[in-house]
């Protein structure tokens, strides 16, 4: 039987990272993915010839410096691409932009109000000082509780002893985050609803709360993690990585090789063998075993027990416990093919904050609306759709002149209340947010060479996420920190010894692109060194 002193089971984003990482400490590591090409929800996809565009995910985000500089990627070619925030627009023809610049920025928040724009500088200074004292929590291995009771309780106490540590500053604004809705939170700062309605709604993409919900604040927050300087400055911007996620993928994988790791495609893992309570290795679809000192899952945390494990082979409890996870489909996903750049008449011409993305969405108790379609499991009405068409930072996704253009629908339930997605309400929806295109840009349809819709049941029947769900898990206060993947078993650790998560469904879960993987790694690298 071949051994490996590590297996990874899928090559996404985070399961590359951690083989990366292992494989940079000379581990001998193994990663398997029933896929033909590695990547994931974030897999490239080429909706046309030479259209170049994530078929999953947005396609914005980029690695934290940290695990960039750590495992050399720039040595491998990957370049990150600094675009403005976004632009928001409004029925009526209304928008507010976003501007790295910060007088830039309260200039352009002055046309809807002058005290917004004077608000501006202390919200962004709470919005720094929220990230800087969330950021150590996100960015560090979860300590796993190996050695029972008192060593899980040591692990509770120390993210006990590091929150308490903030500046009672910095702990009070967290404390606000982590319990307010984002509506009540704005409502402090704000009056221009459309201000309010711009930054409620970038926090709303992915996520399974209203901006009327309570802790529904608490992803406000989420873009500034990466943010510098002071509070003078403007809006976070929009990171893409240069040659789109293929470039990003193409890196990972070459790190992995680097440090002589080995990736196996369309190697679909079937079982992970066990005995004693222990992972030993795992199996594959073609009846092949392979031994392995550790196994990380890149799956989510329902896939990973209950798909690859015999039930009565895990701890009396867990199934239970990992059942309860909640994991719902919230979003769609529409890729489109363009003959031409789409003109948007109801903005300054040139408007650089286009190419950090546009949304359209409507006021906050539009959104409140959109949510509670959604709760009631109704067809989306007035969804809020969050569109990037990246190829106006990077030509290099789609031919000379042409775009891709990739808009994640939020609020679109994974299953209907009165019946199934038909052919008919596949196409209405892709009829809707067509139309909210062509509200804002006239005759965007006649450019449109090619355009799919993807349904959460699409995501979840195609790459295996439950539920569709992109988050890998909800990501309210109940089912984070400690509480993820699931309560009492925080980090990448699970109670099998030898098995780890290395997926978006345990910390920080899926809010900086690459921890996950990053901080499985470490709690691997910290047992076996506990090892000996």
């Amino acid at each position: 039987m071949e051994r490996r002193d590590a297996v990874v089971i899928g090559a996404g984003l985070n399961g590359l990272v951690a083989a990366a990482y292992l494989a940079r400490a000379g581990l001998d590591v193994l990663v398997l993915d029933r896929a033909s090409s590695p990547g994931g929800i974030a897999l490239p996809y080429e909706i046309a010839p030479g259209f170049v565009l994530p078929r999953y995910t947005l396609g914005s985000g980029g690695l934290p410096p940290r695990i960039a500089a750590d495992l050399d990627l720039a040595r491998h070619g990957l370049r990150f691409i600094r675009a403005e925030g976004s632009v928001a627009c409004f029925p009526g023809g209304a928008y507010v932009a976003s501007y790295r610049d910060g007088i830039v920025h309260r200039r352009e928040l002055a046309r809807h109000s002058r005290r917004d724009a004077d608000a501006w500088t202390r919200y962004r200074r709470d919005m720094l000082r929220a990230a800087r004292g969330l950021a150590p929590l996100l960015t560090r291995a979860a300590k796993a509780p190996f050695g029972g009771l008192f060593a899980g309780l040591r692990a509770q106490l120390a993210l006990a002893d590091r929150i308490a540590a903030l500046p009672p500053a910095d702990l009070a604004a967290m404390l606000r985050l982590w319990t307010m809705s984002a509506s009540d939170y704005l409502d402090d700062y704000f009056e221009a609803p459309e201000i309010k309605a711009h930054l409620a709604a970038a926090a709303l993409i992915g996520g399974t709360l209203g901006p009327s919900s309570p802790m529904s604040a608490s992803r406000l927050v989420w873009p500034w993690l990466s943010e510098t300087g002071d509070a003078m400055g403007g809006a976070p911007d929009t990171l893409m990585p240069q040659g789109g996620t293929i470039a990003l993928l193409q890196a990972l994988t070459a790190a992995v090789e680097a440090g002589g790791g080995t990736i196996r495609l369309e190697a679909e893992v079937t079982d992970v063998l066990i005995k004693d309570g222990r992972v030993r290795g795992v199996e594959l679809a073609n009846g092949e075993t392979i031994g392995a000192g550790a196994v990380l899952s890149g799956l989510d945390v329902k896939r990973s027990f209950l798909s690859l494990f015999r039930w009565k082979d895990l701890p009396d409890g867990l199934v239970e416990r990992v059942g309860r996870v909640r994991m719902k489909g919230v979003a769609a996903k529409v890729n489109i093919a363009l003959d031409a750049m789409p003109d948007f008449p109801g903005l300054p011409e040139g408007c650089p904050s286009l190419g950090g993305g546009l949304r359209l969405a409507g006021t906050i108790p539009a959104m409140d609306r959109a949510f509670a379609d959604w709760r009631e499991r109704m067809p989306p009405r007035d969804p809020v759709i969050d569109v990037l068409i990246p190829s106006i930072t990077d030509p290099s996704l789609a031919p000379p002149g042409r775009h891709v253009l990739s808009a994640l629908v939020q609020f679109v339930p994974g299953e209907l209340h009165d019946g199934t997605w038909t052919v008919e309400r596949r196409d209405a929806l892709r009829d809707l947010v067509t139309a909210r295109l062509a509200e804002v840009s006239p005759g965007i349809g006649k450019h449109m060479l090619a355009c799919e819709v993807l349904l959460p049941g699409d995501i979840e029947d195609e790459v295996g996420l439950t539920g569709g769900d992109l988050a890998y898990g909800e990501a309210t206060l109940d089912q984070f920190f400690a509480n993820r993947p699931f309560p009492g078993q925080g980090g990448a650790s699970t109670p099998l010894r030898n098995f780890y998560l290395c997926s978006p469904s345990a910390h920080p879960g899926p809010f900086v692109m690459g921890a996950p993987g990053a901080n499985a790694a470490a709690e691997v690298l910290t047992a076996l060194k506990g090892r000996g």
